[in-house]
């Protein structure tokens, strides 16, 4: 940091590398799970609707907040917190059902 190496120690999910990213200050630093997609099939290949990860900012805007969910629609990228990830898993459910009576009816 300022021309001085630190060591920091990651969360156990953080895959993120911090030294190829040559993050030259400390509210640079966020540590970053890995990726799971949400996606849908088109065309010859399945196309990306979303990315959800872990996510920590241990010393930027949101020091001290603690470990939260990232859910990023390539445009948009939204911190949940730990609650706030479960509401929206469980609203995620109540779609999925709802996209399954909506196929049930479409192949009636």
């Amino acid at each position: 940091m300022n021309g001085r190496q630190i060591f920091i120690e990651c969360p156990s999910w953080c895959v993120t590398d911090h030294v190829a990213a040559n993050e030259w200050h400390l509210k640079d630093i966020e540590h970053a799970g890995e990726m799971t997609d949400l996606v849908i099939p088109g065309g010859p290949e399945y196309r990306l609707l979303a990315h959800a990860r872990l996510g920590l900012d241990a010393y930027g805007d949101d020091a001290g907040r603690g470990p939260y969910v990232v859910i990023d629609d390539g445009s948009e990228e939204y911190r949940l917190t730990p609650a706030e990830a479960l509401q929206h898993a469980d609203r995620l459910i109540a779609h999925v059902e709802q996209v399954r009576q909506l196929a049930r009816r479409a192949a009636a």
